[in-house]
């Protein structure tokens, strides 16, 4: 047998190179007469596209009717003047693709793949759904009894109820502070009159761009939209503006009573960052180290080294304004209060402590690591090409990333710690036992309790302490 040679050396894994950045793909602009802009990414050699008509104002702008972004985004597929909802489904599954719509806090969307040769129809399905919905009664009351069926049942879940009361303490009559997908008040005023409203609000050219990546021209996708698109003229309804998020000044403390549960649903947070401030890429690498991936530090205290849960995250959660920073986990109820002392230890440490250099350059290596696997899809590249387009980012932002998350040193994660966590003022969610939480969570203020509804219960008892 040859001997290897001696310079390699089989009994040790080969270093890892430096990640180098990834070339983020340059698309084409080009606007319509009537405003609507057009961007493509052409991916030529495998046959499938995907498009999207995104319109800016989503659950932001629902005011004091929450869900109506959600129910008029997912009705715009249940049928138009010209097709049914069955039509439309039928229209594009029969030939191999898939339909959707939705909003988030920032846009509404309606999306289609497909095979590339079948763009053509597809475009006309599009815009047909997205000019000239039906807004059906008989769909518009389907939806409704959904959504009412799903909130019922989040009325049984710890974690969602804990969630929901979060926001709302958090954010106050802010938007974000009502459930994205509407609650059982607001589903009972939403009509066909507040959905054309609503619909004339957000979609018009103006406020709308047409996205499509995938094995197309630019020339035949600006052909297609002048086609189908080109004569779309409605006002530009008026933007009322962002209502302010109120500060937060110390702790609340809240609990929601959950008599049967047999654990605890626990969130820690406040409002955190923008999606377009600077700040994001190092807030990003901060949270990951702080609860955004497994081994980060508040899995490994909460799970690993005191066995308290089997995941505690964290999350800032970043939009138009300042989304909420949010940290958590499921936890056994007696430890409910030990588990709260830990995420605002674990949120002091990260404003204190200077990270030592190789647990940065572990969580560096996880990010610039995992960041190519995230543009490798059609929808991949498309969900990058829309938050550039929604939050003003450079089309070069994301052929820095690697280099951006590599040049970040241990006083610029401390800098960010202190600046957007602060465990002082911040808001505490419990759901579970209302009687035993409270008895046990008053060393972090006072505790306010709350019924499944959101209801205040003013009189419940705290559990007679042992003496």
């Amino acid at each position: 047998m040859t001997p290897l040679h001696p310079a390699f050396d089989r009994s040790r894994p080969p270093l890892c190179g430096t990640p180098k950045d990834v070339l983020f793909p340059d698309y084409f602009e080009h606007a319509l007469s009537n405003g609507l802009r057009v961007l493509v990414y052409e991916q030529p050699g495998f046959p499938l596209a995907t498009m999207q008509l995104v319109a800016r104002g989503g659950a932001s702008r629902d005011g004091d009717v929450p869900g109506l972004a959600a129910i008029t985004s997912e009705l715009l597929i249940k049928g138009t003047r010209r097709r049914s909802s069955h039509d439309i489904a039928e229209e594009i599954e029969s030939r191999g693709g898939s339909i959707w719509s939705g909003a988030g806090w920032d846009s509404c969307v309606v999306g289609i793949g497909i095979l590339s040769r079948h763009i053509p129809h597809a475009f006309d399905v599009l815009a047909d759904t997205v000019r000239n919905p039906a807004f059906a009664e008989e769909e518009i009351e389907r939806l409704k009894e959904q959504r009412l069926a799903d909130i019922l049942q989040d009325k049984s879940n710890p974690t969602v109820l804990a969630w929901h009361r979060f926001c709302g303490a958090v954010y106050g009559e802010h938007p974000y502070g009502r459930p994205q997908d509407g609650t059982e008040a607001s589903l009972a005023v939403i009509d066909i009159e507040r959905l054309r409203a609503s619909h004339a609000e957000r979609f018009s050219p103006s406020q709308c761009f047409l996205l499509v990546v995938g094995d197309a021209s630019p020339a035949q996708i600006v052909a297609l939209a002048e086609e189908h698109f080109g004569d779309w003229s409605v006002p530009t309804a008026e933007d009322a503006g962002s209502m302010p998020i109120p500060p937060l000044s110390g702790r609340q403390v809240h609990v929601v009573d959950r008599p049967t549960a047999v654990q605890s649903s626990i969130v820690v947070g406040h409002p955190g960052i923008a999606r377009n401030s600077e700040d994001y890429i190092p807030v990003s690498l901060m949270n990951t180290l702080f609860g955004g991936y497994f081994g980060s530090r508040l899995n490994l205290n909460l799970r690993e080294a005191r066995g308290y849960t089997y995941g505690a995250h964290s999350r800032f959660d970043a939009r138009m304004q300042q989304g909420p920073f949010a940290a958590g986990a499921e936890v056994r109820m007696e430890v409910t209060d030990l588990a709260i002392e830990e995420v605002l230890t674990e949120m002091r440490r990260m404003r204190e402590e200077v990270i030592p250099e190789d647990e940065l350059a572990k969580v560096q290596s996880y990010l610039t690591g995992s960041f190519p696997l995230q543009i490798e899809t059609p929808s991949q590249v498309a969900q990058r090409i829309v938050t550039i387009e929604l939050y003003g980012l450079s089309k070069t932002y994301y052929n820095h990333f690697n280099s951006t998350v590599l040049s970040l040193r241990p006083e610029d994660i401390q800098r960010v710690a202190v600046q957007y966590l602060n465990p002082d003022d911040a808001v505490i969610v419990a759901a579970g036992r209302g009687k035993q939480l409270r008895n046990t969570l008053e060393r972090f203020g006072r505790v306010q309790v709350f019924d499944a509804d959101g209801q205040v219960i003013p009189n419940i008892s705290p559990i007679a302490q042992d003496v």
